[in-house]
Parts: C-alpha cells; sequence; structure tokens
C-alpha cells in the first residue's frame, strides 16, 4: 500500500512525464506572446525599445527570437538549458527594467514566465527529450 500511495517504483517516470507537460505547456504559452512579436517583425512594425547598445530592430529580433524559437526548442527538449537562458535573460529585463514600477499585475507573467524557464533550467530537460535521445551515455 505504500508503493501505491508514494509511486517509489515508477517516481521517476512520473517525474520525466511531469517535466515534459510542463516544458510544452510552458512553452507553448510562451509562443503566443512570441508570435505577435514575430508577425511585427515581418511586417517591419518595429516598437520604440532598445536595450543596451542595440537598435529598435535588433532588439526586436532578439526578443522574437527569445519569445517564439526558443520555447520551441525548450519544449522538444533540444539544447534545453541553452535555451533558455535568453529567455530568463528576457525576462529578467521585462521584469526588473520594464515593468519595475507598474502594479504587481502588470509583473505577474512576466515572474511567472521567468521562475518556470528558472525551474527547467535547474531541473534540465528530463529523460523524454531530444537531449536524452541525443546524448551519448
Amino acid at each position: 500500500m505504500k508503493y501505491f500511495f508514494f509511486f517509489r517504483s515508477v517516481n521517476s517516470y512520473y517525474n520525466d512525464i511531469a517535466l515534459l507537460i510542463f516544458r510544452i505547456v510552458i512553452g507553448l504559452s510562451l509562443m503566443t506572446h512570441g508570435y505577435g512579436k514575430l508577425i511585427r517583425l515581418m511586417d517591419g512594425n518595429i516598437w520604440g525599445r532598445t536595450h543596451l547598445f542595440f537598435n529598435e530592430e535588433i532588439s526586436l529580433a532578439l526578443v522574437t527570437f527569445a519569445e517564439f524559437f526558443c520555447p520551441l526548442f525548450v519544449a522538444i527538449g533540444f539544447w534545453t538549458r541553452l535555451f533558455t537562458i535568453p529567455i530568463i535573460y528576457t525576462f529578467i529585463i521585462i521584469v526588473f527594467d520594464v515593468h519595475i514600477d507598474d502594479p504587481f499585475s502588470k509583473m505577474e507573467k512576466g515572474i511567472l514566465f521567468l521562475s518556470s524557464y528558472l525551474l527547467i533550467f535547474a531541473l534540465g530537460p528530463g529523460k523524454l527529450s531530444v537531449d536524452n535521445l541525443t546524448s551519448k551515455k
């Protein structure tokens, strides 16, 4: 009965399934935000925000890469930790620079994405990922 409630014999398998579902849901959720930026970039409708020494076009292209293409690779588990770095950096800027003076309700989504991708970075892709299939063990 103890093994039934705590899933001791298959605990790792359930963790990998949960991590796969989490990666897919968070990745697709962020891609919906990045899709609008991708369309805006392709239409030439560039926003007026810059970052560091980049102009508006490069800044929008980098944010589009971090919010559309990186979550796609994270969702399938391809170079997961590498592709979470641009996402984490983007959301650090969003939370602590863009929305720092806004109320919490404006920062909430950024904080949730930031903490989600920090968790994915810490846990890695799991066994149900392209990284695990291509690794040579």
